[in-house]
């Protein structure tokens, strides 16, 4: 019996001395996580809805070049997570490149009707676009430019879907209404369509005030793609302008347009 007490009291010191030195680490442990990840982000998004106005130049400029303009909407559901419409429309215009294969293509129709010419890819501009994008946002940290002046900033990444506005005017396919294949500069095809729209990137959130941050992003739009290969001139000159194509083979893919986009979002 007496061995019994003996090893249920030692049992007891030896618990009640464990948790004295346990108790105080994990409280120094607790302190220390509290003041790095509390106390150290000074700005907070939790709970706030943004407007974002921001501005678009393409990067991957083969035949077009665009420069969109979006508007954005967002609430933030945590400091991570958040969900952000965003509308906008795009101006898009030929490249050198671009003019020099309309320049190219165009030039072939003194080689006769007969000639079979084919138009090219990833023609389609968007005119506008609507979208709802997710974002995920894990990373908050702080860059010291000067020792006085901290900057405070998010790293996020997001992707959504939507519809966009396409619109395409062809660099080959000239209907002429029956007239002879001459000039084509006012009978080339354009075309307009609604689509899908995806888009995916990621980006950084500089912290100007508790009100005011910087957007630095990279976004990939992403959308069907369709033009027609292998027509006759003498086929489609018969077209009248404005009718749907019929010469040729149509050919599908995807387009990608990536965007660099400067924005300035106001929480609120």
């Amino acid at each position: 019996m007496e061995r019994l007490v003996n090893r249920s009291l030692l049992t007891t010191l030896a618990t009640l001395l464990v948790a004295a030195v346990l108790v105080p680490d994990f409280a120094r442990a607790d302190d220390v996580v509290e003041r790095v990840v509390v106390r150290n982000r000074k700005y907070t998004t939790w709970k706030k809805f943004e407007v974002t106005p921001t501005i678009g130049f393409s990067l991957t400029n083969r035949f077009l070049s665009h420069t969109n303009f979006q508007l954005g909407l967002a609430y933030n559901f945590s400091e991570t997570l958040a969900l952000e419409g965003r509308g906008g429309f795009n101006m898009g215009s030929l490249t050198d490149v671009g003019e020099q294969a309309r320049d190219g293509i165009l030039g072939r129709y003194s080689s006769g009707p007969t000639a079979t010419i084919s138009d090219i890819p990833d023609m389609w501009s968007m005119e506008w676009q609507a979208l709802l994008m997710p974002r995920w946002t894990p990373i908050y940290g702080k860059l010291n430019l000067v020792t006085e002046l901290p900057i405070h900033f998010q790293a996020y990444l997001t992707a959504g879907g939507g519809a966009a506005g396409l619109k395409r005017e062809s660099i080959a396919y000239c209907q002429a209404g029956g007239n002879a294949v001459g000039d084509c500069a006012d009978g080339l095809l354009a075309e307009e369509k609604t689509s899908w729209l995806g888009a995916f990137g990621g980006g950084m959130r500089f912290f100007v005030s508790d009100m005011v941050l910087l957007r630095l992003e990279l976004l990939d739009f992403i959308h069907p793609d369709e033009y027609r290969t292998d027509f006759v001139l003498e086929t489609v000159a018969a077209e009248q302008p404005g009718s749907d194509p019929q010469a040729g083979r149509v050919e599908t893919g995807l387009t990608h347009v990536l965007m660099f986009n400067l924005g300035a979002s106001v929480l609120f």
